[in-house]
């Protein structure tokens, strides 16, 4: 499933995958205004793969949203991914 909307849907995710993707979206929210989740996956219950749209040029922007999203893993235990 596939989600290509302005805001990542949570259908078909196990609570855990819910709950490391929202803390996810704060986290990017607050550090990377500008980005967005075009896409979320949730391939098995401790995996999730993600597509952020930012400005590709910028290597500290893909950076910090790695961060936040090993950061979020942590906390939770689900693998992020980011496409």
């Amino acid at each position: 499933m596939i989600m290509h909307q302005n805001k990542a849907t949570t259908n078909g995710m196990t609570d855990m995958q819910r709950k490391t993707l929202l803390r996810f979206e704060k986290g990017l929210t607050q550090a990377l205004p500008n980005s967005r989740i075009v896409w979320a996956l949730p391939v098995e219950d401790d995996f999730i793969e993600l597509h952020l749209e930012h400005d590709k040029r910028t290597y500290r922007k893909s950076l910090k949203a790695a961060k936040l999203a090993i950061e979020a893993g942590e906390e939770t235990g689900v693998l992020i991914i980011l496409r």
